[in-house]
């Protein structure tokens, strides 16, 4: 996949996958996130622009129930130490992004409920234009006051799977001091920049224009989809604390994951399909 060069190609190749892979029916059920008459406008707006934001946001009780939640479990710094928690409240300044793990976040109903969200279901099948897989479900905390950016607060590309996208929900309220998330529309369909290495703004700049790079500026609740195969970052928070989950769709498991389904209750209440890389019924 990474070794194709000609956009064309690679989607040629994406539509043959999609279409021997095949869709499911989707229940027909109210979404948390979607007005029902707008589907279709959130999947052209994805398509076309490489973002959409939902018509409405996770309720002030359940992002509370989510943040109570991660009180109770562990989070870390991927890039430091696997085995090390990190506390937010007090994280090290070498630390810039703390990761909760996703065996931890499946079994919270709440969050798989969210993943499994009906109308999300349908947005992201018309996407990839075949049944999506949920193939990662993550929530991390990005810490303010750093002194530069690193990793994947500099502009790049995800090539995860041939075609992929990814639901991210602030659980906290995100301004210019928080870190937003920042994306370069259309450029999920361009075929400028593919090698994947990491961007300097002015690259970016000059080439799709400062016109074109979005800040997602937005209160806490606010969900939005994105094809993160277009060019994005985390803007480096300032001075505030963002927290933020994030549930990927993607056509293929992603290969650099180690998949390791978790045993939950009812799990059959969810497409065994959609969800078999991350949870299974639990025994007993």
């Amino acid at each position: 996949m990474r070794k194709i060069t000609n956009k064309a190609l690679m989607e040629r190749i994406i539509n043959v996958k999609a279409k021997s892979l095949g869709k499911i029916a989707i229940p027909d059920m109210e979404s948390q996130f979607i007005q029902q008459d707008k589907w279709q406008a959130h999947v052209e707006s994805l398509t076309n622009e490489g973002y959409t934001i939902l018509d409405h946001k996770l309720s002030a009780e359940k992002i509370a129930s989510i943040v109570n939640y991660s009180e109770r479990i562990k989070c870390y710094d991927s890039y430091r130490s696997e085995s090390e928690p990190i506390d937010h409240r007090n994280a090290p300044k070498e630390t810039h992004v703390a990761n909760y793990r996703r065996e931890d976040l499946v079994k919270f109903n709440m969050i798989l409920e969210i993943a499994n969200d009906p109308g999300l279901l349908k947005i992201v099948q018309d996407f990839l234009g075949a049944k999506p897989t949920i193939s990662n479900i993550n929530m991390w905390w990005s810490f303010g006051g750093r002194e530069q950016a690193e990793h994947a607060q500099l502009f790049h590309r995800d090539l995860d799977d041939w075609r992929f996208c990814k639901l991210f929900i602030y659980l906290t309220d995100v301004n210019e001091e928080s870190g937003p998330h920042v994306y370069v529309r259309k450029t999920s369909k361009s075929p400028l920049f593919r090698k994947i290495r990491r961007y300097a703004d002015s690259e970016i700049e000059n080439t799709f224009g400062k016109d074109n790079i979005l800040r997602f500026l937005a209160p806490k609740g606010t969900a939005f989809i994105v094809d993160t195969y277009g060019f994005h970052k985390g803007l480096l928070p300032k001075s505030n604390n963002r927290l933020l989950l994030q549930i990927q769709y993607s056509l293929h498991p992603i290969g650099i994951e180690k998949y390791e389904p978790v045993g939950v209750k009812n799990s059959n209440n969810y497409n065994q399909y959609i969800n078999r890389l991350v949870i299974r019924e639990q025994n007993g």
